[in-house]
């Protein structure tokens, strides 16, 4: 893991999980990874950086762990997850199991026909619709030491999450066009359904 990255994270979640990371030159550190310190409740918790893995045919344009963002996240490739690390999430690894997580993501887009609201060009446009879905998802997995949250989405729909040492190679390899996209899969977008258009963000 990268130690710049790390500390990146780090200094980040400091004013919002009350997590901290030993200096790199103190006594009892010796590398990057990141310590467990008492947050106002009391209990252990400490930052991990939030990695997106996305085995879908579609860009997921944001997805987020118990509402902290983990960015978007390209289509994987054979060999790499197709998300950057963001930053971050709070993790009590002393947490009663099993830990659900709370996962809302960009599943789908639709396109919405609206007035244009501008004072040029012509009176409806088009526009992508994008199309959320949340669930409830166990962490199945927890590795030491704690470094990672990796979030995998499934071409079947399905979502799974674990805590890793690390950055992790994809778990699905699967093809990828010369332009990062799915070999054959569809990128028009079918016009949005009165349901759909109901949808908030």
């Amino acid at each position: 893991m990268n130690r710049q990255l790390l500390t990146v994270c780090v200094s980040a979640c400091l004013s919002t999980t009350g997590c901290v990371a030993s200096p790199p030159d103190s006594a009892d550190s010796g590398n990057s990874q990141v310590t467990t310190t008492q947050n106002a409740s009391g209990s252990q918790a400490q930052g991990l950086l939030i990695q997106g893995y996305n085995y879908t045919n579609m860009f997921i344009d944001s997805f987020t762990v118990d509402g902290a963002g983990g960015g978007n996240v390209f289509v994987s490739s054979p060999t790499t997850g197709g998300g950057k690390s963001a930053c971050c999430y709070s993790f009590n690894p002393s947490a009663p199991r099993p830990i659900l997580l709370k996962i809302r993501w960009a599943a789908a887009y639709c396109m919405e026909h609206k007035a244009n609201p501008y004072s040029f060009g012509p009176r409806f446009v088009d526009e992508r619709k994008t199309l959320w879905k949340e669930a409830s998802v166990p962490l199945s997995e927890v590795s030491t030491p704690a470094m990672a949250l990796e979030v995998h989405f499934y071409p079947d729909g399905h979502v799974e999450a674990a805590v890793t040492p690390g950055y992790s190679p994809p778990r699905l390899r699967l093809p990828i066009t010369a332009d990062e996209q799915r070999p054959g899969a569809s990128y028009d977008f079918p016009p949005c359904s009165h349901d759909q258009l109901q949808q908030g963000h």
